[in-house]
């Protein structure tokens, strides 16, 4: 789901939050477990600065949320829960 399109977007180049997932990862004992990742990313959706992993989808989309409010960007949020 785009909440927003690249035209109405802060000047300059391109940027938004990322919200994805779930992808495989793997616990301790080397259980495959799911994981969300959020980062900001550019038009092309490919990280810009720190992706962030997440084990639980509830947090990663509140850390997706507040990122987006806090930098004033679109949020792109194209995850799911497990």
């Amino acid at each position: 789901m785009t909440i927003a399109s690249a035209e109405f977007s802060n000047t300059g180049l391109y940027r938004a939050v990322y919200f994805d997932g779930p992808q495989p990862d793997r616990d301790r004992e080397g259980d495959e477990i799911p994981a969300w990742v959020v980062y900001v990313g550019d038009a092309d959706a490919e990280p810009t600065s720190t992706v962030y992993t997440c084990h639980d989808f509830t947090a990663a989309e509140q850390l997706a949320k507040r990122m987006a409010a806090d930098r004033r960007l679109d949020l792109i949020h194209e995850a799911s829960p497990a």
